[in-house]
């Protein structure tokens, strides 16, 4: 499942329209398929002082949702993660539903304003939540080992300054200061099996260190 993906159903409410995911986190979504293409061998960081995207790969990218945020990427040209970040759509979150629709884990419900908008969407798998958070929250409590995907999920959370909020049973009794911490040690430890996790990794340590990600909306 991509790093996208996850998050997404971890800031989904059912019934939703997926835009409101985007309201509310659309930088950590950002980030979230970033991570997601350096996985994929398509995006790198630079070894700058102020790291910039680097594209690399070639050839088409058969992920609709990496596709999308590559094409985006590709005409902007050269800019530093905090910018890449701040690029208004980067992840296409109909995309993201889309990928999670085909797979049975969400599906399209009515429309909103008298059958005009956009379609809501419903979450017809809750055991694939509910695994994630059981292994968030083991991971949080140092019980079972981090994998880069669930890291950097957790990560764009701390950045976003809602961790506590979104992944409130997982953490308990553990403090807000202490969920920091932990997972500040996480992202700094990111495991890194080949160049393109340590690329995530890298953005881990960065995105917990400093405020590449603008916290979301109601976070404060």
């Amino acid at each position: 499942m991509l790093i996208s993906e996850k998050l997404y159903l971890l800031m989904a409410d059912n019934q939703q329209k997926p835009e409101a995911v985007m309201t509310a986190a659309g930088y950590g979504m950002n980030a979230a398929v970033l991570s997601d293409l350096m996985i994929a061998g398509r995006v790198a960081l630079s070894d700058d002082t102020v790291p910039r995207i680097k594209l690399i790969g070639a050839g088409p990218c058969p992920d609709p949702v990496l596709a999308s945020s590559l094409e985006k990427l590709e005409k902007k040209g050269s800019l530093t993660l905090d910018a890449a970040v701040k690029i208004p759509g980067l992840c296409n979150v109909r995309r993201v539903t889309d990928s999670l629709a085909k797979q049975g884990i969400v599906e399209y419900g009515s429309r909103t304003m008298l059958g005009l908008g956009k379609e809501r969407v419903n979450i017809l798998n809750e055991q694939i939540e509910r695994q994630m958070r059981a292994d968030f929250s083991a991971q949080i409590h140092g019980k079972r080992p981090s994998g880069i995907s669930d890291t950097t999920v957790l990560a764009i959370l701390q950045a976003l300054g809602i961790a506590q909020k979104v992944l409130a049973d997982e953490i308990s009794p553990v403090s807000s200061g202490q969920t920091q911490t932990r997972i500040a040690e996480l992202a700094q430890d990111s495991p890194a099996a080949d160049s393109a996790q340590r690329a995530v990794a890298e953005m881990n340590a960065i995105i917990t260190s400093a405020q590449v990600i603008p916290p979301a909306t109601g976070s404060k």
